[in-house]
């Protein structure tokens, strides 16, 4: 096949304007990493390219901090996952699955704190937390974080129940199967896929929540990342080499975590249409 036969099989166009937006998306992750090798001096004469010599001293440098901060966020991130998957599991079936009176308003009612801007809540949240004595504590940052994520999730979990086929579930009444055993033999496997959304951008919001932390912690030290990782920004002068390089291995988890779910990410918002 000639060279212009093959480009014809190709949208020339399409590939171009593909090609911008991969190198606009792609430019950011490459150039904190390039600034995570240099020194003050060479981050401001060589703003745009790499810089020689290289100093990886400054992941020695930032290493044991970046590395409390990860296992902090960790500490709250995994639980804060569990309680809004399972929640938003049990909440979703029962908005597909079951016929009430009143079922149609209070999903619509729970929607529609999805319209409250976070910001709004975070006075009344301290405060709530202040009155518990759950402030510097992780079920602290837990538990409100758990409150703004199960909305949407319940959200996406119903989707999921609604678009299971009916005839499964009668075939296993048939059966005699109860209703636990549906929903956790039948229903839960089915909706893998959305739970792996789920997963994603829960693990997305709360590993990259500042806000909170910095007002339901006091402590320093039981910061989780991203809040952490402003101690590296002085007040008079920042070290950008070790401020990138902790930015660095501070998104190697979420990229590692990402690349093992993106085919259940995917799937899920496939089947969420």
């Amino acid at each position: 096949m000639s060279i212009s036969k093959r480009l014809r099989q190709y949208d020339i166009p399409q590939q171009i304007v593909l090609g911008i937006f991969a190198f606009l998306t792609l430019f950011p992750f490459f150039f904190m990493v390039m600034s995570s090798f240099k020194t003050n001096e060479q981050f401001f004469k060589q703003f745009w390219t790499p810089a020689l010599p290289l100093h990886p001293e400054n992941y020695t440098r930032v290493f044991p901090r970046v590395a409390m901060f990860i296992g902090n966020s960790l500490l709250y991130s995994i639980p804060t996952l569990i309680l809004v998957s399972i929640l938003a599991m049990l909440t979703g079936y029962g908005f597909a699955r079951f016929r009430f009176r009143g079922r149609e308003t209070l999903f619509l009612l729970m929607l529609s704190l999805m319209m409250l801007p976070a910001i709004l809540t975070l006075i009344p949240l301290f405060i709530q937390m202040r009155d518990w004595g759950w402030l510097n504590t992780p079920h602290g940052v837990i538990l409100p974080w758990t409150s703004l994520q199960i909305v949407f999730a319940t959200y996406i979990m119903r989707v999921f129940f609604e678009k299971l086929p009916k005839e499964v579930f009668e075939a296993a009444r048939l059966d005699g199967a109860n209703e636990w055993q549906l929903f956790m033999r039948i229903a839960v496997p089915l909706a893998l896929p959305g739970l792996g959304t789920i997963a994603v951008l829960d693990l997305l919001f709360t590993w990259n929540d500042v806000l909170w932390p910095l007002v339901a912690l006091l402590d320093r030290d039981r910061f989780p990342i991203a809040s952490g990782l402003l101690a590296f920004r002085g007040d008079f002068q920042t070290d950008y080499g070790p401020l990138f390089a902790g930015y660095t291995l501070a998104s190697l988890p979420l990229i590692i975590f990402f690349v093992f779910m993106i085919r259940r990410f995917i799937s899920g918002l496939g089947g969420m249409v």
